[in-house]
């Protein structure tokens, strides 16, 4: 498995506008990697302030979604 380290930080007023029609997040890894990835893999850790902290994505060898993880 692959896994990707990332800090995200996303008010609450982005995540309703994500909850309302934006698919995906983009960030930048903590080793400099653009990526992409959708933003309902997010949803558990949603608090009153929106998401945030750092997080470790872990996906498959064709790049699909395995699970997230807050650090």
């Amino acid at each position: 498995m692959n896994q990707i380290v990332v800090d995200i930080h996303i008010d609450s007023e982005e995540v309703l506008k994500a909850y309302h029609g934006a698919e995906f997040v983009y960030a930048q890894a903590l080793d400099g990697r653009r990526i992409r990835f959708p933003v309902n893999i997010l949803w558990s850790f949603i608090g009153h302030d929106g998401i945030h902290g750092r997080f470790v994505i872990t996906y498959n060898d064709h790049n699909k979604f395995e699970r997230v993880e807050r650090l």
